[in-house]
Order: C-alpha cells, then sequence, then structure tokens
C-alpha cells in the first residue's frame, strides 16, 4: 500500500512541477472581468464575464482568432475581440456583417439560441439581436447582429503591422471602431476555457477550445 502512495505521490509531484512549468513559460491564465457593462456585451455570445481562460504567454495572432489586446486606450486594462482583419486588408462592416476585400463568409447556419435580449449600456435599453455562424481563416464562431437597427457602414484598410479587431457582439461593441487598429505584439489568442463563472458544474461552459 505504501508503494502505491508513494507512486502517486511521485506521479502527482511530477505532473505539478510539469504543469507550474508551463504556467511559468508558456501559458497565462486569466479571469474575464464584467466591471465593464460595455466590455461584457462585446465579448457575447462566446465569452462572460468569470470566464477562466488560457492564453500563450508569447504574442500570438491569426485570422480569426479570438484574442485578448493591450486596451490601446485604458493602460494596465485588456480588450478583446477577433482579429478579422490583417495587414493590407480593407474591412467593411454593412448590416453588421463583416466583408474582407469584398468578400464575405457567413454561413447559413444558425447558433443555439438563434435570437438573444443584450443589454446596450451606451442607450442604456434591451435589444434584440440575431446570432449566426460566421467563418474566417478556417474557422467557424457564432457573432450578433441586429437585424431591425443596424449600425452604419464602416470601411477601413489595415494598416501595415496592425490588426483590425471586430468584437463577436457587432451590435454592442468594443472594437476597432472604437479604438483603432493595435498592435499585434499585444495580442494573445485565447484558446481554452477552463471553466465559467459558476465552475465545473456548468457543463456548456467547461473545457472548451476557443477558436
Amino acid at each position: 500500500m505504501n508503494l502505491w502512495f508513494k507512486m502517486l505521490a511521485w506521479v502527482t509531484g511530477v505532473a505539478a512541477v510539469l504543469l507550474g512549468a508551463m504556467y511559468l513559460f508558456f501559458w497565462d491564465v486569466w479571469i474575464i472581468p464584467g466591471d465593464d457593462s460595455q466590455f461584457v456585451a462585446s465579448i457575447l455570445p462566446i465569452l462572460g464575464p468569470g470566464d477562466v481562460v488560457i492564453l500563450p504567454r508569447r504574442p500570438s495572432v491569426g485570422r480569426g482568432n479570438l484574442v485578448r489586446c493591450a486596451d490601446p486606450q485604458t493602460p494596465g486594462r485588456f480588450v478583446v475581440a477577433r482579429a478579422i482583419g490583417l495587414s493590407g486588408d480593407t474591412v467593411e462592416l454593412t448590416g453588421e456583417v463583416v466583408t474582407i476585400d469584398g468578400h464575405r463568409t457567413p454561413s447559413p447556419r444558425a447558433c443555439e439560441p438563434g435570437k438573444l435580449t443584450i443589454h446596450d449600456p451606451g442607450l442604456d435599453e434591451d435589444v434584440d439581436v440575431q446570432s449566426t455562424v460566421e467563418e474566417y481563416g478556417d474557422r467557424d464562431f457564432c457573432a450578433l447582429r441586429s437585424a431591425v437597427r443596424p449600425e452604419s457602414p464602416t470601411r477601413a484598410p489595415v494598416e501595415n503591422g496592425k490588426v483590425y479587431l471586430v468584437s463577436d457582439d457587432r451590435h454592442v461593441h468594443f472594437d476597432s471602431r472604437d479604438f483603432g487598429q493595435v498592435d499585434p505584439s499585444t495580442c494573445q489568442h485565447i484558446l481554452f476555457r477552463v471553466v465559467g463563472p459558476t465552475g465545473l458544474g456548468d457543463a456548456d461552459k467547461r473545457f472548451t477550445i476557443i477558436w
């Protein structure tokens, strides 16, 4: 019996050392804050406040990645949005649908649930939005947009050495339409959600890959 306890302790110790080394040198763990209502609305429907996510410590940005970047307006804070436009692209949003260089890649599939009611802190009112699947960079994800009251069209060429961020919530957003294009060296790809704010009991939010 003592031999089994020793083996278990040894395996546990090795695992702890490996996980600790990966945390120190490769991964960062972040709990998504909920103290800014505009930020909270903008990261829907994929993420939410209180989610525990894992990111690489080194900068990492690919087309379509959901990324955390240094907030260009507020030192010490972060923004979360999707890397839609890379250097040389032209990004357009019309009817809150994104096109890159004139090409759009929405999918006819709807997300579940297909419709949501979210709070717009800027107008201090609830708004209805549609949730549909979009595809960028060989990835698909859910995005929100208003079919009734979409924002005015936006068009922007992406500067050299910059990335254009677009919130998954296209209607109540906090992205490059608000703070401009960002330096990708300040960004990390959000890789994985460990748990949601309610912990392991929430099967829909635990152990999920984030694109």
